[in-house]
């Protein structure tokens, strides 16, 4: 009984402190939300966004063949994560696409001389899309779909910080596809709750092939505050005003933006 009683003090400070770190886990994620800078390739134009309106003119991104757009990455800070992305944007006059998610970390990074990392001592310079001095290795996209592998890869938060979308879509967006979208977003949520532990194969199928921002863009995008400057190379720099009310609310325990997840 003594040994149980000393044991129950010690159980209570470990469940408090496994809690405490998930705090300050959540808070940590939560202020790396509300600033963006990233070096992006390639890319080339002036472009402001302040909410979902865009205006300006930017070639960012692009294609390597017809129909496969699996240029344009970036490095840095953005969508609350710290690496390499995926980024492809245009933007003319006030009309436009944009598209972003994080890009899965599978390469090591390589140390020591040049000689260990490529032995037979050649170098591929025909590409051209990524020399390796100013971004790290990433992965390579084989086919026009890649971009959806590597989305398949990235952590349930990476993807709910996703996004690809239509600038004109804000400018006409019609009653039934709203309704449309608030049905589905409902229906996802609930099809979640009946399997918290990710146990259930045909449930996670359903969610694998109805990702909660296809085609879509988080609430937060509505309140970024973006400038954007490129030859070849480009500079992005943004501050999202939603993510740091969320942030700042987040140390009261609300979740303004619902994205304390793991």
């Amino acid at each position: 009984m003594r040994i149980l009683v000393r044991l129950i003090p010690t159980f209570i400070c470990a469940l408090l402190f496994t809690d405490c770190a998930t705090y300050w886990s959540h808070r940590k994620n939560d202020l790396q939300d509300v600033f963006t800078f990233g070096v992006e390739n390639p890319g080339y134009g002036v472009g402001v966004r302040l909410g979902p309106l865009a205006g300006g003119f930017v070639f960012q991104g692009g294609e390597s063949a017809p129909g496969k757009r699996d240029l344009g990455i970036g490095y840095g800070l953005r969508g609350g994560n710290f690496g390499s992305y995926r980024s492809q944007q245009l933007i003319f006059g006030i009309l436009g696409s944009d598209k972003f998610h994080s890009l899965p970390s599978k390469n090591p990074t390589v140390t020591g001389s040049p000689s260990d990392a490529n032995p037979s001592g050649k170098t591929d310079s025909g590409s051209g899309e990524n020399s390796g001095l100013l971004f790290p290795e990433l992965p390579d996209a084989e086919n026009p779909e890649g971009t959806d592998s590597e989305m398949d890869t990235l952590e349930e938060r990476q993807k709910a910080k996703s996004y690809t979308l239509r600038y004109l879509q804000f400018y006409n967006i019609p009653i039934d596809e709203r309704r449309r979208k608030k049905k589905e977003a409902f229906f996802r949520k609930y099809v979640q709750s009946l399997d918290p532990d990710k146990k259930n194969d045909a449930l996670q199928a359903y969610l694998a092939q109805n990702p909660e921002n296809k085609d879509d863009y988080p609430l937060a995008f509505l309140y970024q505050i973006e400038v954007y400057l490129g030859v070849r190379y480009g500079v992005r720099i943004g501050f999202n005003v939603a993510e740091f009310l969320d942030f700042i609310l987040g140390f009261t325990g609300l979740d303004l933006l619902e994205d304390d997840i793991e």
